[in-house]
Formats: structure tokens, sequence, C-alpha cells
């Protein structure tokens, strides 16, 4: 009866296997049917690390400004945005496209290509019930020269308009 004389012999290997197991439940409960929204082709990003360090230079050269206006009406989001140059004259893109990605859910993210209103002024809309902080990935294209910037802002749906209610 050796075994049950020294029963405490096991607290250890309990509390250790207690802690295994809240420590698996903690990390499935937060990833499984949460995506972890990462990056798509990560690592060809990565890969190409001297080519986003060309564009950011690039974009520092132009100092171009990108002055979004971001409009929600129920699901439909609307995208307008004023470009100029470092003198507040406008540009004249031939191409402006944005990336929206909402953070908490990154796979839900789209791409829109902005059309011109007039100079300088561009504006295009995509639907997404999804609320909450987005980021918004511009890039703008003239004459051979391209711009990127990015921002974000908090988008609100409601639940009687996103027709949940």
């Amino acid at each position: 009866m050796k075994f049950i004389e020294n029963r405490w012999m096991f607290a250890p290997i309990a509390l250790l296997g207690l802690t295994v197991a809240i420590a698996t439940a903690t990390v499935l409960s937060a990833v499984v049917g949460h995506p972890l929204g990462m990056e798509p082709n990560y690592d060809k990003k990565a890969a190409a690390w001297e080519a986003e360090r060309e564009q950011r230079a690039q974009n520092e050269r132009l100092r171009w400004v990108v002055t979004p206006e971001i409009r929600s009406e129920g699901r439909r989001r609307t995208v307008h945005l004023r470009i100029e140059d470092k003198h507040a004259a406008r540009i004249d893109a031939s191409r402006v496209e944005v990336e929206c990605i909402p953070v908490r859910a990154a796979e839900a993210r789209t791409v829109i290509a902005l059309a011109r209103l007039e100079t300088g002024d561009f504006s295009g809309s995509f639907e997404s019930p999804i609320s909450g902080q987005w980021e918004f990935r511009v890039t703008v294209e003239r004459d051979g020269m391209r711009y990127t910037d990015a921002f974000r802002r908090f988008l609100e749906v409601s639940r009687v308009e996103a027709g949940h209610g």
C-alpha cells in the first residue's frame, strides 16, 4: 500500500496536466472559427523587401496627399479620395485602386478600382456587413509613376441595416 501512502507524488503531475489542458483549451477557443487574418503572399512580400523600400522612397519623393472620405450606408461603403501633390494641385491619375481590409476578419478583404469623377477626385463602393476597424491601402498610378498610401478608419453597420434585426 505504498502507492496510497505516496499519493501526493501525483499532485505535481496532475497540476502540470491541468495546466496543459487549460492552455490547449484557451488557444483552441481563440483560434478555432476565427481566422488569423494573415497577409496573403506574405512570403513573397517579405522576399521583395527591396522593392517595398524603393516604393517608400518614391512616395517620399512624390509627396502626394491622399485625402479619404469613407461613408457607410448599411452594408454599402463608399470610398472617395482626393489626390493632390505637395502644392495642393490635383493629380490626374490613370488608375486608382484601394484594398479594403476589415482588421478583425482580414480574409474578407476586397479590392476596388475607383472611378474618376474629375481631376484628382475618385470614388468607388463595395458591400460588407463587417463593422469595426478597417485598413485601406491605396495605389495611385500616373505616367508610369506609382504612389502608395494606407490609412485606417472605424466603420459601423447597425444590426437592422445589415439585415440581422
